[in-house]
């Protein structure tokens, strides 16, 4: 083996032990060539040096001095609340959907009996189940078109409910970025 091989397993044992057989090669070659002894010798001396010196202290006013000249953190424009806001809205209201859907006989009961309320809203009710009467109409015209299998696996009327709350989630969220909601550094109605 040349001395440039020898050398390279000789600093690859500062960091692992050699096989057996690498071992003996080293030995032999080192026996041999005065070149890889002194080299080996440096190598030893370096390892034992590094071993038997002490870590450094650094001095209080070192450290001091350092962390004066160190620039002060900013805030993270990626965590602020005109940015975190419109997302924690959206997915709310992907929750609120998937809940209204999923319990959606029960809120119709509870809207059932607030009739009071009802009462207030009768003409807003009445355009919004006319709405709802022209949207079901169209999709049943649709749906007429599907293979039966499709048609009775889906509640149309649940699905609307659900299309409904994500678009008015959509709305919220548009809504509060044109208005800046939560970043105090904006002027209502402008947009970045």
């Amino acid at each position: 083996m040349n001395c440039e091989s020898i050398q390279r397993l000789m600093y690859e044992a500062v960091d692992r032990t050699l096989a057996p057989d690498e071992r003996r090669l080293v030995d032999s070659h080192l026996t041999g060539c005065a070149r890889c002894r002194a080299e080996m010798a440096v190598l030893d001396a370096l390892i034992e040096t590094v071993e038997t010196t002490p870590p450094a202290e650094p001095s209080d006013a070192f450290v001091a001095n350092v962390m004066a000249r160190l620039p002060a953190p900013e805030p993270s424009p990626r965590f602020a609340p005109s940015v975190v806001f419109p997302r924690v809205a959206f997915a709310a209201t992907l929750v609120a959907a998937a809940l209204i859907w999923l319990y959606r006989a029960t809120v119709a009961g509870f809207v059932g009996s607030l009739f009071p309320v009802q009462d207030m809203f009768a003409p807003a009710a009445t355009v919004i189940r006319d709405l709802q009467a022209y949207v079901q109409t169209q999709v049943g015209a649709v749906a007429d078109s599907l293979p039966e299998p499709v048609v009775t696996s889906v509640d149309w009327s649940s699905m609307l409910l659900v299309v409904t709350t994500l678009a008015v989630g959509y709305v919220l969220v548009r809504t509060a970025e044109t208005l800046g909601v939560g970043n105090p550094g904006m002027q209502v109605g402008k947009r970045p």
